[in-house]
């Protein structure tokens, strides 16, 4: 799961525990899951750093940013292409299960309601809709890649609002706060030793 909330001062880069709310906060997307798969494994992370890439409607583009230590992205640059759904405020749930544990560790997929893309990629029943993104570039985060995508397919499957960080994080229990707040400190670490930042050019 992606969504350090920081505290960033004006001559050093962000360190310690996340905030819980900060102006960088407004700049995440809503959560989606993103999702790929390497032969009949299906895996899927919560992102709050997918976003749209182009105003032509005949040629859709999506930007999404994956994090080097995730599975996700492994699968991602293995195969080429994604799975985007937009979940919905109902789906806190998924919070847990796709957002605090590796796919390299568990199947987190087992349990759940999953069909998949024209591409075999796996989309979480109950979402608002989904989408389907086939690579076009990389871009090299030092700690995370971003990828350009085309949109080659989508649904939309209910109506309804989609779920955002800064929303959902107030009525989340405590237990699933403190669990998330406690991996994002070793996530913050980790990037910080990786991420091209202005003291390297």
């Amino acid at each position: 799961m992606q969504s350090p909330e920081k505290n960033l001062s004006a001559d050093e880069p962000p360190g310690g525990p996340p905030q819980a709310f900060s102006v960088l906060s407004y700049f995440w997307t809503p959560l989606v899951a993103v999702g790929s798969s390497r032969g009949d494994r299906l895996n899927a992370q919560i992102s709050v750093s997918t976003l749209g890439a182009s105003i032509v409607p005949d040629r859709p583009r999506l930007l999404s940013v994956l994090y080097k230590a995730n599975f996700t992205h492994d699968l991602v640059t293995e195969k080429g292409s994604f799975s985007i759904c937009l979940l919905a405020q109902d789906q806190s749930d998924l919070i847990p299960k796709l957002g605090f544990v590796s796919g390299r560790d568990e199947d987190k997929m087992a349990g759940l309601d999953v069909g998949l893309t024209p591409k075999g990629n796996p989309v979480l029943k109950g979402c608002l809709a989904w989408l389907e993104c086939q690579v076009i570039d990389t871009f090299d985060l030092g700690d995370a890649t971003c990828f350009l995508a085309a949109v080659t397919a989508m649904e939309r499957l209910r109506g309804g609002e989609p779920m955002s960080w800064a929303g959902i994080r107030s009525i989340l229990p405590p237990d699933w706060l403190a669990r998330w707040d406690r991996k994002i400190v070793g996530d913050i670490l980790r990037s910080r030793r990786l991420m091209l930042w202005l003291a390297e050019r």
